[in-house]
């Protein structure tokens, strides 16, 4: 009985360190979430005493949008905006509130305008960028990806991002050197190595692409996105049985996706034909 108390007692003390963990996370949320009304009331308050204070309105706008409250967000950004025109950080906050609510045009329209206030600023290029590129405007985007880069040439993001649009342009040797150029600064990230792998695919070099799509896979295992291309990667050179392993992670992540299951379905038909 001693003995067993003494296997068991290092489970029960991790048990309770979990339960600790958990129990301290949910008062550290539930201390934040006080803090953020607390400031709401402050702010709310200071308002009401001086109504022309664009400073206020603009923290406001920001707890608000902490709080999830977007259009509380979006009307006090635009107070500030109203008191304060020549206000970028306004403007972007503007764009944050749109992106959440969410309100594409408006969204690259408050960018735009932050950027014009700032046009040194390579983090708002950079973000107008992003929101230009999820709109389906490419050419807009590369050229705030270039303006990033031009003012901050070791911005990964902006690298990885680039290239990324250079693909879609047809452009895959571009393409590829941004994503080395992104990884060479940033060695950590998947998506970077998601690009590289799918701009290797398009240029037929599939077994440097499954290289790059497993490390994404490493560093990131819950992109179904990465699964589906690696065991489109892992086909191509012959790898029957890891495309089907990774054609099931997808699924796993993803599993009303029916483009996935058929898929799956033809990887196991294969599989089958060559075992004959």
């Amino acid at each position: 009985m001693v003995f067993f108390l003494k296997q068991i007692a290092p489970q029960v003390a991790m048990a309770c360190l979990f339960v600790l963990a958990a129990g301290t996370a949910s008062c550290q949320q539930g201390e934040a979430d006080e803090d953020i009304k607390n400031a709401i009331i402050r702010y709310q308050t200071a308002i009401e005493a001086n109504p022309k204070n664009p400073t206020t309105h603009l923290r406001l706008a920001r707890m608000y949008l902490l709080a999830g409250n977007v259009v509380g967000a979006i009307n006090e950004f635009k107070e500030t905006i109203h008191l304060q025109p020549d206000n970028a950080e306004a403007h972007a906050g503007l764009a944050r509130a749109y992106l959440r609510k969410p309100d594409w045009d408006g969204a690259v329209a408050a960018m735009t305008a932050a950027v014009r206030l700032e046009p040194n600023n390579a983090d708002m290029h950079y973000k107008l960028g992003q929101l230009l590129s999820r709109k389906g405007k490419v050419d807009e985007c590369i050229g705030e990806f270039r303006q990033t880069l031009k003012l901050n040439p070791e911005h990964s993001g902006a690298h990885r991002d680039l290239g990324a649009a250079l693909g879609l342009k047809g452009d895959t040797d571009a393409q590829i050197l941004e994503e080395k150029k992104a990884l060479e600064l940033a060695p950590n990230d998947p998506d970077a190595y998601y690009y590289l792998g799918s701009a290797y695919i398009v240029k037929g070099q599939t077994q440097e692409a499954v290289g790059a799509l497993v490390r994404s896979s490493e560093l990131d295992s819950k992109n179904s996105d990465v699964w589906r291309l690696l065991a489109a990667a892992e086909a191509a050179v012959g790898n029957l049985q890891r495309a089907i392993v990774c054609e099931e992670n997808a699924l796993r992540l993803d599993p009303h996706n029916q483009a996935v299951v058929q898929a799956l379905e033809k990887l196991h038909q294969l599989a089958k034909n060559k075992a004959k």
